[in-house]
């Protein structure tokens, strides 16, 4: 249980450290590996549910912005929390994040996520601060 890390792109800068502010572009996948789209208009801490019939980096699409939250405090789910502080500043992976590191046995029906689902995530880490 936890998460599994495929690094895309080596990066060339330091890791994030508990506590810093991250920012990151990044697409969510679930089962069906399509695209979650990221809530930006109601300012979310997580990735909206919604299918995408697109497969694209959801944060670099026009009027999007990359994603900043701060590590390590909970504010994200723990597959993020403990994957992006593995990460370098300049690094893409893709983590993949069981059901106890994602929204577990409640899922979260709200946005479209089963209970017990398995999330994958492409990550780019732009900042660490």
């Amino acid at each position: 249980m936890g998460f599994e890390k495929q690094i895309l792109r080596a990066g060339t800068g330091p890791k994030p450290r508990k506590g810093q502010k991250v920012t990151v572009h990044c697409t969510g996948y679930g089962s069906s590996h399509k695209p979650l789209i990221y809530n930006d208009v109601l300012g979310s801490a997580y990735l909206e549910g919604l299918v995408s019939y697109a497969s694209r980096s959801i944060t670099k699409d026009p009027g999007q912005q990359p994603f900043t939250f701060s590590i390590g405090q909970g504010s994200v789910i723990k597959g993020w929390d403990e994957g992006v502080m593995t990460m370098q500043v300049g690094e893409v992976a893709r983590i993949q994040c069981t059901p106890d590191y994602a929204y577990g046995a409640s899922g979260f029906p709200a946005w479209g996520i089963q209970p017990d689902s398995v999330l994958a995530f492409e990550i780019e880490v732009l900042s660490a601060q």
